[in-house]
C-alpha cells in the first residue's frame, strides 16, 4: 500500500454549481488484491480478467487501462499474474468455460510428455529390438561352441551319445526359432555352423575314434 497525490478537478462533482470551483489536491491510496501463493493459476487469470473489465475505463482519478497494475512494491506478483499482464488471457480461456480449460491445459501437457517419452523411445526401440534378436543368436552360438569344445576335450566313445544329442537339441530349438528377414542371412549362417559340427561326428562313427579337426 502507498500514497499517492489525486487531483480533483474542477467542477467534476456538479459543473452547473461548479463544485469544487478549483482544482483540489487529495492524498489516497492504493489498494492490493493479495492471494495465496498456492491458489491455481487459472483461479488468478480469471481474477485479473473480472479486474480488467471493471477497471480498465477511464475514471475521475484514472485514464483508460491505468488500472490494475502490477506495480505494488511490497509484495512478489504470482508468476500467472505477471504472465497475464504480458500476454493477456490464454485462447482456452477466451473461448472455453473454466471446467474445459482445465481439462484441455492438462490434455495439452500430458500431450506433450507423451511426445518427449514417445519420441526418444520410438527411436531406441529398434535399436534394442536388434539388440534383442542379436542376443538370441548369441545364445545358441554359445551353445554350438560349448558343444565343439567338449568334442575336442571328451571326445571319447562314451561321450558321442551325450554329445549327440545335445546337438540334436540344439538343432532343434534353432529350427523353431522366429527373426525378422533382416536376421535370416545370419540364421541361416547359424544352421550351416550346427551341419559343420554334425559332420565331425561322421568320421567317429566310422573308425570308432574321434577326429580332432576343427571348425574355423
Amino acid at each position: 500500500m502507498t500514497l499517492v497525490r489525486l487531483v480533483l478537478p474542477q467542477g467534476v462533482v456538479d459543473v452547473e454549481a461548479n463544485i469544487p470551483p478549483s482544482d483540489v489536491i487529495l492524498i489516497a491510496t492504493t489498494s492490493s488484491i493479495l492471494v495465496r501463493s498456492d491458489l491455481h493459476p487459472t483461479i488468478v487469470s480469471l481474477l485479473l480478467q473480472t479486474m480488467l473489465e471493471v477497471h480498465k475505463g477511464p475514471g475521475i482519478f484514472q485514464k483508460a487501462g491505468e488500472f490494475p497494475q502490477p506495480t505494488d512494491p511490497d509484495y512478489t506478483v504470482a508468476a500467472s499474474a505477471v504472465d497475464f499482464y504480458k500476454n493477456g488471457p490464454s485462447y482456452f480461456q477466451k473461448y472455453l468455460p473454466l471446467w474445459m480449460t482445465v481439462h484441455a491445459q492438462r490434455a495439452i501437457a500430458v500431450f506433450v510428455a507423451a511426445i518427449a517419452i514417445g519420441v526418444p523411445v520410438f527411436h531406441y526401440l529398434p535399436l534394442l529390438y536388434q539388440w534383442y534378436m542379436r542376443q538370441r543368436l548369441l545364445y545358441w552360438y554359445s551353445q554350438l561352441k560349448a558343444l565343439e569344445t567338449s568334442i575336442d576335450v571328451n571326445g571319447s566313445e562314451s561321450n558321442l551319445s551325450a554329445q549327440q544329442a545335445e546337438l540334436e537339441r540344439i538343432e532343434n530349438a534353432v529350427s523353431h526359432l522366429r527373426f525378422p528377414l533382416s536376421f535370416t542371412d545370419q540364421l541361416y549362417d547359424l544352421r550351416g555352423h550346427i551341419h559343420i559340427v554334425r559332420r565331425r561326428f561322421a568320421p567317429e562313427a566310422n573308425d570308432g575314434g574321434p577326429k580332432n579337426s576343427r571348425v574355423a
